[in-house]
């Protein structure tokens, strides 16, 4: 009762700010359980489906992995993928518009949730990484729905969080059938805050599975595409937050003045920000061009140069194109770790063999950020003085970049496996 007050009180906020930051899209009514002609179509047509919750692009990258597999084992079953975000289902219909139907995830609302999943009908409910939505677990529990969770894990700042509601939340997770977490740690945390003992289980990190969309050019031809020469040393910093930008900037500065040929690539966490990334870019003295949003990777359109070629600073607000980036750097910044957000995903570029570099900020990916220190396949600095020394350090010695690249590599070609753990994990309720 206090859960559904307290969500009525935030939603009552919610909808004014996604209203006053343009946010509100043509689509959020499916978060009432409102769809169009052809979507309710679409999941009348469904069949023994199951449900998979993946909140924004990271986790819909996730299911790049898991969503083959489970199809190569269940060809019978149908698949509905919610998202949160918009950008997550921007990519979770570019990837998956045949292979499922993909809606926005309901407002945790009682009466909307039931709504929702009566058109939906699943046999099972499957989230990624601890989006526990309270009201969608007891509506599922009371239709007989099990609830399975994957790639679970529990970070410091949500772990406080949740401790502070234990009496509530272990009433919450009774609903869940299966819990497959990250690490050990991980799992004690989720048994420490309700979770029974015997539904726990430690599979592994998926994101060290991750199947990138990697380009069929060449080098050369990737570096035409983004409007650089051969000859051009690329800096990629990747998915930055504010904050970041400016630093990030600063160094480029610096470094250009021993790498003449250097050129940066920016690629916004949220490419929304991305005239604010080139103001900054603009206030610290350099020129930029952004990537056109409107252009479809697809179609014969101009390239991404514009007039003339990037000028140094090339600015990525289109989602999709951040791995092709990784592909020709020599040095990469994994952003969100200067300030306290917690990190992202540093496994991306170091599936490319690239040596990375990341702030003290990396809480949200331990396992993967120890492992890779511990390995020599990353470089973690402490602040811009530092960051300018070590990315100095990497491009004078290629040697050095390769070592670190090589390492890297290696570290998530060991640690692979947790997508098919996680299957094999939930294949008892599965195959019922």
């Amino acid at each position: 009762m206090l859960y559904g007050i307290a969500f009525f009180i935030f939603s009552v906020f919610y909808i004014p700010t996604l209203i006053f930051k343009g946010k509100l899209h043509k689509d959020f009514l499916e978060r009432f359980g409102i769809y169009s002609d052809a979507k309710e179509e679409a999941l009348r047509r469904t069949k023994e489906v199951i449900w998979i919750e993946a909140v924004s692009v990271g986790e819909v990258a996730l299911c790049k992995s898991f969503i083959p597999l489970l199809k190569r084992e269940h060809p019978e079953r149908s698949i509905v993928l919610s998202t949160i975000t918009r950008t997550g289902n921007d990519l979770a219909r570019k990837l998956f518009s045949g292979d499922a139907v993909v809606i926005y995830f309901p407002l945790d609302f009682s009466y909307i949730a039931r709504r929702v999943i009566r058109k939906i009908h699943p046999k099972f409910y499957i989230m990624i990484e601890t989006e526990i939505w309270p009201n969608v677990l007891t509506e599922l529990r009371y239709m007989r729905v099990p609830s399975i969770l994957i790639n679970g894990r529990i970070s410091d700042r949500s772990f406080g969080k949740y401790r502070l509601v234990r009496g509530f939340l272990s009433r919450v997770l009774k609903n869940i059938a299966v819990f497959c977490m990250q690490s050990d740690a991980d799992a004690g945390r989720i048994m420490s805050l309700g979770a029974a003992s015997d539904r726990v289980k430690v599979t592994g990190n998926m994101k060290f599975d991750a199947d990138l969309v990697i380009s069929d050019k060449s080098a050369a031809g990737v570096k035409e595409l983004f409007g650089f020469k051969t000859g051009d040393e690329i800096f990629v910093a990747g998915s930055t937050h504010g904050g970041e930008e400016e630093t990030v900037v600063s160094v480029y500065k610096e470094l250009t003045k021993s790498f003449p040929d250097l050129k940066l690539v920016i690629a916004p966490r949220h490419v929304e920000r991305a005239p604010e990334v080139e103001n900054i870019v603009k206030r610290l003295g350099l020129e930029a061009v952004r990537m056109p949003r409107e252009r479809d990777r697809s179609s014969s359109g101009p390239d991404l140069r514009g007039p003339s070629a990037p000028p140094g600073v090339l600015i990525i607000d289109a989602i999709g194109y951040l791995n092709e980036a990784y592909s020709i750097a020599e040095i990469v910044f994994v952003g969100g770790s200067l300030i306290p957000h917690g990190g992202q995903n540093p496994i991306e570029p170091a599936v490319f063999g690239k040596p990375v570099i990341f702030g003290p900020y990396m809480f949200n990916f331990k396992a993967v950020t120890s492992a890779l220190l511990k390995g020599s396949g990353a470089l973690q600095v402490k602040d811009q003085k530092e960051f300018l020394l070590k990315a100095d350090q990497l491009l004078k010695d290629k040697e050095l970049r390769a070592t670190f690249g090589r390492n890297a590599r290696n570290i998530i070609s060991e640690n692979r496996g947790a997508t098919s753990r996680n299957l094999e994990a939930i294949k008892g309720l599965i195959n019922d």
